[in-house]
């Protein structure tokens, strides 16, 4: 630990260890974790699965390792929640917050502003005809990542969105509030959640909100609002997590001696925390830190090692609550590794769209992998890592090979349910690759069939590029996959089109999307049909019937929030498409058209992707 007395600062590190050591002081938890905070939700996904709890909410006790009651039972003992990202992803490889009572009333109107949100058709009255306490049940229960990213973020806008409170707001208020939080929370929208933070009241029910928003705004290089909250705190209290941030908080303004100050002060108070004391003796003495366990970090030290621009490994970021995943995508001092699954993490949750998510992986540093061998350890093992080692050396890859490639770690991929996630990416890569005059050519006489393949995934990746499409190769079956996608756009369904790809089952989609169907002779089409059965999943029909009913009653969040938790059932080629269509329907009830139009189109392409997956690309299965 290094020393930075002297005279001056002995003294004053002697008065404040007495201050330290009275009752009152005493009494005052130390803190230094972020809390676990609040709201369980019960899905479905094994993916996204978190359990529900009755705990009461729990306060981290840095000297004793275990937590206590933070509310009415100070006396009550409970195990640590585990809030990490390594829970609450599978790129970090289901979250486990605790739930908080509250009692202000007033806090149920906070949230973020409109902007996005009213665009999205999304008015102040969303939560009209729906309860408080259903409202709290719904976000207790419902899933935040479901296989659709269309609700998913539509959802985000609904919880986060600053509303007219449901009806009985004033009774649960503090309920309400908490599970809007642990909603973004585990969605990991730390933005949103900051934004939200910031109009909590100062009271000791929302202390730990405080302090995950200094460490939010000291990530975010937000230093002067995090260091306004810091110097407030730090008059009033002596608890050391603040102590810490105060450490901090001079050193970004370039006041040196008041760091040293601080940490000497938090050194006298016989504070153990030597990973904190190695990384400040670095921010101030430039001297590197030896012998840090990237395992025993918390989100205070990695706080540091971004101050002092060290690379941050990905061992540590698993230990963060999940309300820190977007923050962890703005760091600028990540390792190649941790930059790498930061960013998918960000890309599953909606956080970041494609075009940052290639910006990231390419700025992650040199690429050192063989194509090859990046593909046999996607094919062997699919993990957020192995995915994007695959694309970057694939992006990398100038051989003749590559679009080969691109068509092999696409297969992979949808077979590990990324099909849809990566498919943008890589027809990111296509569309670089054949923008070579001469690339289309050299494809169409392709021996080893690469050529209708990648035509496939160009016509579901860019429906509207028919051009493109029709001028490298000539698979009627990619012709046929882009008006099917386009049908919904046109509103007009081609019966001969979904004859020849075999996609009957989806002309319900097709039709609650508000595709017509022309008038058919079924009769002429049965001589030629085969009696088959369609091994579909079936969608929850009370849940389904309760999405009907609310969509009916136009109650908005209601109705999108159910609808979301009915998509964590399974991926969307696996559901039954008449189930899929009353949701299209319901959506439409109740003014999301697009957001309706998108998930349309998220089944055809997750149909279109598990014909691809089992080689049928051209008429043909391989």
């Amino acid at each position: 630990m290094p020393s930075y007395q002297n005279n001056q600062i002995g003294i004053a590190a002697l008065v404040c260890l007495l201050l330290w050591s009275t009752p009152v002081a005493a009494q005052r938890a130390d803190t230094e974790q972020p809390l676990n905070l609040i709201g369980d939700a019960a899905i479905s996904d094994p993916a996204n699965a978190v359990s529900e709890t009755d705990q009461p909410p729990v306060q981290a006790n840095a000297d004793s390792g275990q937590t206590v009651a933070n509310d009415a039972d100070q006396g009550a003992v409970a195990p640590a929640a585990d809030n990490s990202l390594a829970n609450t992803s599978a790129a970090y490889a289901q979250v486990n917050l605790g739930r908080r009572k509250i009692s202000e009333v007033g806090l149920a109107a906070i949230g973020v502003g409109d902007g996005d949100a009213n665009e999205r058709g999304l008015d102040s009255m969303i939560w009209r005809g729906t309860a408080a306490s259903d409202a709290v049940f719904l976000l207790e229960k419902a899933a935040v990542v479901s296989h659709s990213q269309a609700l998913t973020n539509l959802s985000y806008q609904v919880v986060a969105k600053q509303s007219v409170p449901p009806s009985g707001a004033n009774l649960v208020a503090g309920e309400l509030v908490a599970a809007r939080l642990a909603w973004l929370a585990r969605a990991g929208r730390s933005h949103d959640l900051a934004v939200l933070a910031n109009q909590l009241p100062d009271s000791p029910r929302w202390a730990s909100w405080k302090r995950w928003l200094v460490e939010h705004e000291l990530m975010m290089r937000n230093d002067a609002v995090a260091c306004d909250i810091v110097d407030a705190q730090v008059a009033a209290t002596m608890e050391p997590f603040w102590h810490k941030a105060n450490v901090i908080c001079h050193a970004v303004k370039g006041n040196v001696v008041g760091a040293r100050f601080a940490a000497d002060i938090l050194a006298a108070n016989g504070v153990e925390d030597p990973v904190f004391f190695a990384l400040t003796n670095e921010m101030l003495t430039g001297v590197p830190a030896e012998n840090i366990d990237p395992n025993t970090l918390d989100t205070m030290h990695i706080v540091l090692m971004d101050v002092v621009n060290r690379s941050i490994p990905l061992e540590s970021l698993a230990v963060l609550p999940s309300q820190m995943a977007q923050s962890v995508v703005q760091l600028k001092f990540l390792g190649a590794d941790a930059r790498m699954v930061s960013t998918f993490d960000g890309l599953s949750r909606g956080l970041i769209d494609h075009n940052q998510v290639s910006k990231l992986w390419r700025n992650a540093g040199p690429v050192d992998s063989d194509p090859q061998l990046a593909l046999a350890q996607l094919d062997g093992e699919a993990t957020a890592l192995t995915t994007a080692m695959a694309w970057r050396a694939i992006d990398a890859d100038t051989s003749p090979q590559r679009l080969a490639r691109i068509a092999a770690a696409m297969a992979a991929e949808i077979v590990d349910g990324n099909g849809a996630l990566m498919l943008p990416l890589y027809a990111e890569l296509i569309a670089d690759e054949i923008s070579d005059a001469n690339a289309a050519a050299d494809m169409r006489f392709n021996e080893d069939g690469v050529a209708p393949k990648i035509s496939m995934l160009l016509a579901i990746a860019k429906p509207d590029d028919i051009a493109l499409i029709e001028g490298f190769t000539d698979n009627d079956d990619a012709l046929r996959a882009a008006k099917l996608m386009k049908m919904i756009d046109r509103g007009a369904l081609q019966s001969g089109v979904v004859s020849e790809l075999d996609m009957w089952p989806l002309v319900p989609v097709l039709q609650a999307a508000g595709a017509v169907m022309p008038d058919q002779d079924w009769l002429v089409l049965a001589k030629d049909a085969a009696l088959t059965q369609q091994p579909f999943i079936s969608l929850s029909p009370i849940v389904l019937a309760a999405v009907t009913q609310a969509a009916d009653n136009r109650r908005v969040a209601e109705t999108i929030l159910l609808t979301n938790w009915l998509l964590q059932t399974g991926p969307l080629e696996t559901i039954n498409p008449k189930d899929m269509a009353k949701l299209v329907t319901a959506l439409r009830s109740i003014g999301q058209e697009d957001v309706a139009k998108e998930l349309s189109k998220e089944i055809l392409r997750a149909h279109l992707l598990s014909r691809f997956a089992v080689g049928r690309v051209d008429g043909t299965a391989s």
